[in-house]
């Protein structure tokens, strides 16, 4: 009787999941007439017309964002932003007079300020998240205040930093400079902390996102990025400031290679950061692929730059739509099937946080 042959069993290699077509499909002659209405509609009322300028660029901008044949929506509305801009606009006055008028209230601000910033933070994503939508389903974000004062006072860096400013800590360069010198080299963590609280608490039809980069991925990028910055000066910067030092307008063109060495270490930043977080991303079935390049993304903003120089700003439509598809094309969106997601009731959601967040210029999104 012969032994039985083992047969061995060779399990199917798994395909990988269908591509999603993405497309950005928005014109620089299209959006130079939505941009100037805007422009000019804003400055004859005082700024009253930038609610309605915002609903329309955003609508513009997510109606030509275009996933599998079908566009994103936006669902805000003027009325609500406008009243949460007056009431940002209202906090910025009363931050202005106690400053400038009477000092010995900014203590009391800025303890207040700690208290609203949580609130702003996760007010502000759900906004985002619940005007947002895709196939008449919107986002929605579960985040709440007690999650987002954890997220945004980790370790107390914050706090610290504010009751150094208030106790005047920046006078004393041995306790400023410590404290200074450990945020900095805490922020990466900080910043991933953050991202990944917003994306985390972000949902849609049922599927929560994730959002797996460390912060130490992140730390390595701003690392680069610092010693690009000093690799970059020590050779165009320095040689450049000491032919010129005897030159009474020599520091002016010390300018142009410090702000080309500013400039490659953004480049750098955006694209690996942008890579970093959309490549350790997931949207319940979707899967994301970005492959920003430095080099390329340099290019975009110094031809940018030139360009709106050169036209005295006229071109920023043609430079908001060029930074947006190169940004389009370099992303890919995979999934195995959209039949996952299903429709979720959504509440609504006041603006006065997302226009307090973006008046004092925080910039929640991925």
């Amino acid at each position: 009787m012969s032994d039985a042959v083992p047969v061995e069993v060779v399990a199917p290699a798994q395909s990988p999941m269908p591509e999603l077509k993405l497309e950005f499909r928005g014109r620089p002659r299209e959006y130079f007439r939505i941009w100037i209405v805007n422009l000019c509609l804003t400055l004859l009322t005082l700024g009253i017309f930038s609610a309605w300028a915002k609903v329309r660029k955003k609508r513009y901008l997510y109606a030509n964002t275009v996933v599998d044949g079908t566009p994103l929506q936006y669902l805000g509305q003027p009325v609500p932003i406008l009243k949460g801009r007056l009431i940002a606009a209202a906090l910025a006055v009363v931050y202005f007079f106690a400053s400038h008028l009477t000092p010995v209230l900014m203590p009391y601000l800025l303890a207040a300020a700690l208290v609203l910033a949580p609130w702003v933070l996760s007010r502000s994503a759900a906004f985002n998240a619940r005007y947002s939508g895709f196939r008449n389903m919107t986002f929605g974000f579960n985040g709440d205040y007690l999650a987002a004062a954890r997220t945004l006072y980790w370790l107390g860096l914050i706090p610290a930093l504010v009751i150094g400013g208030i106790f005047s800590f920046w006078g004393q360069p041995w306790l400023a400079a410590p404290l200074a010198a450990l945020a900095g080299l805490l922020f990466p963590w900080w910043l991933q902390r953050l991202k990944r609280f917003i994306l985390s608490n972000t949902h849609f039809g049922g599927e929560f996102g994730e959002y797996t980069a460390t912060g130490g991925q992140l730390w390595a990028i701003y690392l680069v990025a610092t010693l690009i910055t000093l690799g970059l000066s020590l050779v165009t910067v320095l040689p450049v400031s000491l032919m010129l030092q005897n030159w009474k307008y020599g520091w002016i063109a010390t300018m142009v290679p410090a702000y080309f060495s500013y400039v490659v270490a953004y480049a750098y930043v955006q694209a690996n950061s942008a890579n970093l977080l959309w490549n350790n991303s997931t949207l319940g079935p979707l899967r994301f692929e970005s492959s920003l390049e430095t080099i390329g993304l340099l290019k975009l903003y110094l031809s940018n730059a030139m360009a709106i120089t050169a036209s005295l700003g006229l071109l920023i439509p043609w430079a908001v739509m060029r930074t947006l598809q190169y940004r389009v094309d370099h992303l890919r969106v995979s999934a195995a099937s959209l039949n996952a997601f299903c429709a979720e009731q959504a509440d609504s959601v006041a603006a006065v946080g997302a226009e307090v967040g973006e008046f004092f210029d925080l910039d929640l999104s991925l």
